[in-house]
């Protein structure tokens, strides 16, 4: 998905990743384990961890699954780090 159409493409990556990351760490997520539940390659990890610092979107995976993934997985460590779902 190129930037230059959607703006705010890389805006809303790099609030999910942050929001992602946040929870894994309140979690106690290491960063492997959350690449491994995002079914992403060390390389791939990288690239979209290069998105918090401006980076350009990586090419794969394509930006709405890896929004779906992000939520999926954010989702599921919000409901693990609340005590009334413990």
């Amino acid at each position: 998905m190129p930037e230059a159409g959607y703006p705010q493409a890389a805006a809303i990556a790099r609030k999910e990743i942050s929001l992602l990351l946040g929870l894994a760490e309140q979690a106690g997520v290491d960063d492997a384990r959350l690449r491994d539940e995002l079914r992403l390659s060390q390389s791939d990890w990288q690239q979209w961890l290069g998105v918090l610092q401006d980076a350009p979107l990586p090419v794969r995976p394509e930006l709405p699954l890896m929004l779906r993934h992000l939520g999926y997985l954010t989702s599921r460590l919000d409901r693990a780090t609340r005590p009334a779902y413990s």
